[in-house]
């Protein structure tokens, strides 16, 4: 990537960063925990978007045997609209399929229009809506599915 920064492979290291934009992208952020064992697991793909040394991005998910689900993907609110998102996604299912995965799924909430329209664009299709899945706030959650045989 030129201008729009390199990717690096996440790890404890990174840790403080991914906690800043954790807690102010979501209303029910993961712990430090989360994070920790995500990078122990060996089936886990944590990839992030480094601009001018900083982390501004990150997504992350794990691979069960050809399914990969996306556990994670957030921007910095200054970073946002400007690509990452949709660069990291397709970075992190090229990296599912070199490890054999052919289908992507992944759990958004309903009112969260920026991801919905991000992932519809890359190419995700919903499957089913989970009826007050989440809360604080209360919402839906709706599951959804991509082929990544095709990249």
């Amino acid at each position: 990537m030129t201008d729009g920064g390199r990717f690096v492979v996440l790890g404890p290291g990174h840790l403080q960063s991914l906690m800043a934009i954790e807690r102010c992208s979501f209303t029910s952020p993961w712990s430090e925990g989360d994070f920790l064992y995500l990078f122990a697991d060996g089936s886990s793909l944590c990839q992030g978007l480094v601009q001018s040394g900083e982390l501004v991005a990150y997504a992350l998910g794990y691979c069960e045997g050809q399914d990969f689900h996306l556990a994670s993907l957030a921007v910095e609110l200054e970073s946002r609209r400007r690509g990452y998102a949709s660069r990291l996604l397709q970075q992190l299912l090229l990296q599912a399929q070199r490890r054999g995965a052919d289908r992507c799924t992944l759990e958004v909430r309903a009112a969260n229009r920026a991801a919905l329209m991000l992932y519809d664009k890359t190419g995700f299709r919903s499957l089913e809506v989970r009826t007050a899945h989440y809360s604080a706030p209360r919402d839906d959650g709706i599951i959804m599915e991509r082929s990544i045989e095709i990249l």
